[in-house]
């Protein structure tokens, strides 16, 4: 597919609902950082841990830098096939299949914030020991410690095949993994020596069988 800026949102064709790949690719980008950086920390408790200064400032700038890369290569480098429904071809069934794992994982992700969310918040409002700890209870975290970081992974990796598994999504998405397993793995391990009574069957960190 030759280069190009991203075309119209919607058209038709032939009786067939046209929609821009690029244009809906960059949305599900924007939509999770509309999540991530503004409703995510209006959401978050007052007493929440506040992060250091220079965390908040790498992740910046990595955010920038990353925003900068996937618009730059779908606004001015690569124009991906049009998404169609019906869908007409294969490219186009794997970049609604992208799409669809995206929202799944953004779910999983807002959901499971949401649960540790209210733990923070149970604890906090313990006066007689702000040191109390509880374990997470939902069906998200049945058989992984961390299903908000799975849910993050998959939105990156549904953003990488809906994206063609062009090489800035995917880089993006083994950058993703590559930190929030280990975080999660770290979690896990520490959730088990904190409770003696850890679920049994919850016996992975982030990815279900896998790790």
């Amino acid at each position: 597919m030759s280069s190009g800026s991203a075309a119209t949102m919607v058209s038709f064709d032939n009786n067939r609902l046209q929609i821009s790949s690029n244009v809906m690719v960059l949305s599900l980008f924007t939509l999770h950082y509309v999540n991530r950086a503004v409703i995510y920390p209006l959401r978050m408790n007052s007493n929440s841990h506040r992060v250091p200064l220079l965390v908040t400032a790498s992740a910046t700038i990595v955010t920038m830098l990353n925003g900068y890369i996937q618009s730059f290569y779908l606004v001015r480098v690569y124009k991906l096939p049009p998404l169609t429904l019906p869908p007409s071809s294969w490219i186009n069934v794997q970049s609604w299949l992208g799409i669809l794992v995206f929202v799944v994982g953004m779910i999983i992700n807002i959901k499971s914030d949401a649960v540790l969310r209210n733990l923070r918040r149970q604890r906090n409002s313990d006066r007689d020991n702000q040191k109390t700890y509880y374990i997470p209870q939902h069906r998200l975290f049945t058989y992984i410690s961390c299903p908000n970081f799975f849910g993050e992974i998959l939105e990156w990796f549904g953003f990488a095949i809906a994206s063609q598994f062009s090489l800035p999504a995917m880089a993006f998405f083994i950058y993703t993994a590559s930190n929030l397993i280990p975080r999660g793995i770290a979690h896990h391990e520490w959730y088990k020596q904190k409770f003696e009574d850890y679920p049994l069957e919850r016996k992975w960190a982030v990815i279900p069988f896998v790790v």
